[in-house]
Order: structure tokens, then C-alpha cells, then sequence
């Protein structure tokens, strides 16, 4: 099996507290964490007026997403969190200064792609890019390791009501993220960097089946903490 090309991962935030890292407050401290962290040890400066989230609807303040996860939950999501993750080395065949165009407009593409091919409207949402150093397999020096957080309600609009919206591994959702994701990180790579990038795969794209390994971790600073 080829390694992914694309890590990509969905978690929730339940509005009752049931533990370490779950309800409400554990969101609050993952959206404020988010906005105020660049690395593991850049602490930003604290301005209502930083506006470090792309906003879809969702808000550019942690304040604000909170305020939007209350009022579009569902009966057991107060939010989703995703991570959308490209793999470093392929990220270093892209040009430096098209590289966080590249990662912002996939988070866009996976959001509005994975909602239509489960049959939703296309809910608010915001993200934050993240850039840190990060080692590989392959590699003993770090490399830049960009991605995304995405925040998303527990709901999505219809036309009658907002629906509640579940991803379940069972019913193939996480398959199919990985299978949007990596489509359109393969077209951007084929488009900038040209079919050679494939050569450093075994395969031309990941498997829809294949499991990433993710990291079994609560660390912030590697993905956010689970409330399955």
C-alpha cells in the first residue's frame, strides 16, 4: 500500500460533558487554542481584531464560531473538527508562495465536495491554517508541515429545516473523505507540479480504503483531542 497523499480526519465535540476533553468547554479551549497558536511555542498576541480563521459563515473569532456551534447543533453534535493534512514531501514540490493558497483552497474544495456527495446543502464553517516543522519516515530533517482545522456545525440548511449531519466509519464516510481529499490534492499536484510527483507514490492515488495512520494522541499540537 502507497503512502496517503493526503491525511484527512473528522472528530466532534458532544455539548455534554462526559469526560476529558468533551462538551462545550472543550470546545472552547480547542477554538481558542486554534486561534491563538501558530507553533508549539508562539504564543500570539491575544486582539479581538486578529482575524486568523477563514470564515464560511462560521465567524473569524473563536468567541464567535462558539456562539454559531451553540446555535446549529444537533441533539448530540455541538461540532465537527476536521483536520485536512497534505503530506510534506509532496507539499515540497509546490512552489513556496502557492503553497497556502494550495492548502486553503483543498479545505474549501473537501468541505463543499464531501457535503454534496452525501446530499447536503453545504454548511457554515471556518479554518485556520497551521505551519509547523514536522519529521517524516523518509526524512531525518523536519519539514514544513501544513494543514487545516476546520470547524463545522452539527447541522447542515435545507430548505424545510437544518438537518442533523452524523459520519459514521461503518457507513463508508470516512472512506469517502479520504477519497475526496485525495482527488483533488492529485489534480492540484498534477496541475502545478506535473504527473512526477506520481513517482514518489507506489500508487497514483490513495485507496478510498486505505487507513492513514493518525496520531493516537489529546496533544493540541497534533490533532485535536477525540470525543467520539
Amino acid at each position: 500500500m502507497s503512502k496517503a497523499i493526503v491525511v484527512v480526519d473528522f472528530a466532534y465535540k458532544g455539548p455534554k460533558k462526559s469526560g476529558r476533553g468533551t462538551g462545550r468547554s472543550a470546545l472552547k479551549a480547542v477554538l481558542k487554542y486554534l486561534q491563538y497558536r501558530d507553533t508549539r511555542n508562539n504564543h500570539l498576541a491575544q486582539n479581538h481584531d486578529y482575524e486568523r480563521w477563514q470564515d464560511h459563515g462560521m465567524g473569524v473569532h473563536y468567541h464567535d464560531i462558539l456562539k454559531n456551534c451553540d446555535q446549529l447543533q444537533s441533539r448530540h453534535v455541538l461540532a465537527w473538527t476536521w483536520v485536512i493534512s497534505p503530506a510534506p514531501d509532496l507539499m515540497e514540490l509546490i512552489p513556496e508562495n502557492q503553497r497556502r493558497d494550495v492548502v486553503c483552497d483543498l479545505t474549501e474544495r473537501v468541505v463543499e465536495d464531501y457535503y454534496a456527495a452525501r446530499g447536503f446543502d453545504v454548511p457554515e464553517f471556518s479554518f485556520v491554517l497551521h505551519d509547523r516543522k514536522a519529521k517524516t519516515e523518509d526524512n531525518d530533517e523536519p519539514m514544513q508541515h501544513l494543514h487545516t482545522h476546520v470547524v463545522l456545525p452539527g447541522t447542515a440548511p435545507s430548505i424545510a429545516e437544518r438537518l442533523a449531519i452524523y459520519n459514521n466509519s461503518t457507513k463508508g464516510h470516512d472512506a469517502l473523505f479520504r477519497e475526496i481529499a485525495s482527488q483533488h490534492f492529485s489534480n492540484a499536484l498534477d496541475r502545478i507540479v506535473g504527473p512526477e510527483w506520481r513517482k514518489l507514490r507506489d500508487d497514483e492515488i490513495e485507496s478510498p480504503l486505505a487507513q492513514p495512520d493518525l496520531p493516537d494522541s489529546d496533544d493540541l499540537d497534533l490533532w485535536f483531542p477525540r470525543s467520539r
